[in-house]
């Protein structure tokens, strides 16, 4: 769960202690469950606490992007801050998608075409900001140039689709034989 080792009881990352983050993971039990069941199974915990840590994360990295507060931020308004940045990261990462899709071309290429047309939609179709904001959902299968191994949820696939949009905008400087030719699996 991004470093966080399930053995540490009083501290986590970013600064914020166990007995703060414990009631956020509760209330998205409550409400993974329809409020009728208040009991998850530890793997279901984990994951929640795993989709708390991912938001947390994302607040952190939109904050170091604005100016930065002075006082430290309580863990629940952090969070929501957190799935409002991972929000506008999809809505980004969609618009950016629908540019890149409206002048498309796989040159030929088989992998890129399935992971662009088919599979991208259906992470946007499937992606759970609240629940799971840590699954990339799909396996990413086109080669890009850079590393997103490092990566999950709508951080990868949003850095998947500024390489896509990358490396179509390149191409599109040469004849269309250049790029078949460049994506051609030998």
């Amino acid at each position: 769960m991004g470093g966080y080792e399930t053995g540490e009881r009083s501290s986590c990352p970013f600064g914020y202690r166990m007995e703060e983050l414990v009631p956020i993971v509760g209330e998205l039990a409550n409400r993974y469950n329809g409020y009728e069941d208040t009991s998850v199974t530890y793997e279901k915990a984990q994951q929640l606490m795993g989709a708390v840590l991912y938001c947390i994360r994302e607040a952190v990295q939109a904050e170091e992007n604005a100016v930065a507060s002075k006082e430290k931020m309580p863990a629940r308004q952090m969070y929501e801050n957190g799935v409002k940045a991972v929000e506008e990261k999809v809505k980004e990462a969609l618009k950016m998608y629908n540019q890149l899709l409206s002048e498309f071309d796989s040159y030929g290429n088989r992998c890129l075409y399935d992971t662009v047309v088919k599979g991208l939609p259906e992470f946007f179709k499937w992606y759970d900001v609240r629940f799971h904001p840590q699954d990339t959902i799909l396996t990413l299968d086109y080669p890009i140039l850079k590393d997103i191994s490092g990566y999950t949820g709508i951080d990868a696939v949003y850095e998947f689709i500024r390489s896509v949009k990358k490396e179509q905008d390149f191409l599109k400087r040469f004849p269309r034989v250049c790029g078949r030719d460049a994506l051609r699996v030998l």
